[in-house]
């Protein structure tokens, strides 16, 4: 074979790989290498996820979305990392190491847009456009930031809003979340997030080689999600967040005939449109993201002498007039158990005894019972177990084993037993209706942007107790007479009738230095319950925790009395 006829075979072969690399290319490739062309000119830019409006039962806002820009960089574009943290760093309020481990970080996706600084401000603005040619690759983009009305009374409530975690991605990536997205971290925002969430908006733009925005090619509007209303009464909110004031704690109201709960408040507390501050624990140790009112497990003191006086009327372990000698003391083996009042309280039936909270009676009582009966009857009204409230996180407490306790502690609510809050308000409002647990609920609705109901949510009766009629009317007068003459007479409201039961607890033992938990649970109107309430302070006591829901109860009851009386006298004018 001669030199011309390899020549010629070469040229032959060499022509048959160009074809095929073209082929491949422009054929095969061909989708892939389109849509990489387009993307490096013509990229969509999200605007936002715009969500639905929260309501509260009236109809009043509680939750809204408004227009923000955000600062945001394509990875791609991103040519100099340490020089353009630089610049930012010494123009804006932002940590040039916290921006450089942003531009460094492995994206799947060169080309997506990923978030520095969300909600900037005006001076902001400004700023970094000033300084635009020397940021190639950062850019300022509208996006929908969350506004709250009600600022710090709804926050633990409502929850906030903050960027999806690689661990939430895992959980939601299949329903469409992506990183980057913004979604409900705590609260309502977070229990019905994908209710709330819209479909995005955007804007299709033409970037020049540098990743500079050239044109606006076009838009598309996001559409919202949907609405939700709540059974919160954003007054009764305010109102319950008000008389808190500072204190560590939390205030629950519910309303004992359905369930629906009317405000929920915890303390301290965090601004949700503005959560960075708190989030620093060496400047806020008191968990300011802490919900104590479903989250918080605390001993549940003398409420719990609820439960004993139950236990022991229905089992016929005491009858209503049989009394006992309170000396201030009682000794048991070794041990010397204390009554709460130095002195004692002399010779008391139940009638008193839960009244004047006397320790010696029930755990005398308690004795009688045994532990194994006290845990039956803690169980029956469902204490130690999740209420099912529609707020994420809700702890359990914990109900001992019989082996764990001893009777003189837990006919009193202290030991190893543990309670949640809203646990302690649905005890008392199950006094309150007679028998019923009613699980306690904060969605009302969801209606679409068309207007379409999607959700409706009833109350729902988880159980009914059969309590006789005589234990509960004997059970229901101590309650009362707790608020006339006993220990939660700083309850009191003129022209209120108001039935309650103080608690106070002891710390831990490594806490005994401390003050004391203190506790109100009460309902009103005593022959009509409409309003069930819990109290309870991390560091304070049960007189005041029932002045606070006192002063509660006469702000939203008495301008309603006031108001009847009225009515009724101009009746009587008018005969």
């Amino acid at each position: 074979m001669g030199r011309e006829d390899i020549l010629k075979r070469f040229l032959l072969i060499f022509i048959f790989v160009i074809l095929g690399k073209c082929f491949y290319l422009q054929v095969i490739k061909y989708p892939e290498l389109y849509q990489l062309s387009v993307k490096n000119c013509i990229r969509v830019i999200e605007t936002g996820i715009p969500r639905g409006l929260i309501y509260d039962r009236n109809g009043r806002i509680l939750a809204k979305d408004a227009p923000s820009a955000n600062l945001v960089f394509v990875p791609y574009d991103l040519k100099n990392p340490e020089k353009v943290a630089e610049i930012l760093s010494n123009i804006i309020e932002i940590d040039r190491e916290y921006l450089i481990r942003k531009f460094n970080g492995n994206y799947k996706n060169p080309f997506d847009r990923i978030v520095l600084k969300r909600n900037l401000t005006s001076i902001e603005i400004s700023l970094i456009e000033e300084n635009s040619s020397n940021l190639p690759g950062v850019f300022i983009q509208e996006d929908i930031r969350r506004v709250y009305p009600f600022g710090k009374k709804m926050a633990h409530l409502l929850g906030y809003l903050g960027e999806i975690s690689k661990f939430q991605l895992e959980k939601l990536k299949e329903k469409g979340y992506k990183m980057g997205d913004v979604i409900g971290q705590d609260g309502i925002e977070k229990y019905y997030d994908e209710f709330l969430r819209g479909i995005p908006g955007g804007i299709q733009v033409e970037v020049d080689a540098l990743g500079h925005q050239r044109r606006v090619l076009g838009r598309k509007e996001g559409q919202p999600g949907n609405d939700i209303y709540l059974t919160i009464d954003a007054t009764i909110q305010e109102i319950a967040y008000e008389e808190l004031g500072d204190k560590k704690g939390c205030v629950c109201i519910m309303d004992p005939r359905n369930g629906e709960i009317l405000a929920l408040v915890s303390n301290p507390v965090f601004d949700p449109e503005n959560i960075l501050p708190y989030l620093d624990e060496r400047k806020h140790p008191e968990k300011p993201f802490f919900n104590r009112v479903i989250k918080g497990q605390y001993p549940p003191g003398s409420i719990f002498k609820i439960i004993t006086e139950i236990a022991a009327l229905e089992t016929g372990t005491i009858k209503e007039f049989d009394r006992i000698e309170c000396s201030g003391f009682i000794e048991v083996a070794d041990r010397v158990f204390h009554c709460w009042k130095e002195e004692g309280h002399g010779w008391v039936d139940i009638n008193l005894a839960l009244p004047f909270s006397c320790n010696i009676f029930f755990g005398t009582v308690g004795m009688k019972l045994g532990v194994s009966k006290l845990i039956e009857y803690a169980k029956k009204f469902e204490l130690g177990k999740p209420t099912g409230i529609d707020l994420p996180g809700e702890a359990s407490g914990y109900i001992p084993q019989p082996r764990e306790a001893d009777p003189l502690n837990l006919s009193i609510g202290q030991g190893p037993i543990t309670t949640t809050p809203i646990q302690l308000l649905s005890l008392i409002a199950t006094v309150a209706n007679g028998g019923n647990i009613w699980q306690p609920f904060i969605l009302k609705k969801i209606i679409s942007p068309k207007g379409e109901t999607i959700k409706e949510n009833t109350p729902y009766l988880k159980k009914t107790i059969y309590i006789d009629f005589e234990t509960l009317d004997i059970l229901k007068k101590g309650l009362k007479n707790v608020v006339e003459f006993g220990t939660g007479v700083r309850a009191k409201v003129e022209g209120l009738e108001i039935a309650g039961k103080t608690g106070t607890a002891q710390r831990a033992s490594s806490e005994t230095e401390l003050p004391t938990h203190g506790a109100f649970v009460c309902y009103a109107p005593f022959d009509n319950p409409k309003i069930a309430i819990i109290v309870y302070l991390d560091y304070g006591s049960s007189p005041q925790a029932a002045e606070i829901a006192g002063k509660i109860l006469k702000r939203i009851f008495i301008p309603e009395i006031l108001e009847e009386e009225n009515e009724t006298e101009t009746s009587i004018s008018q005969i």
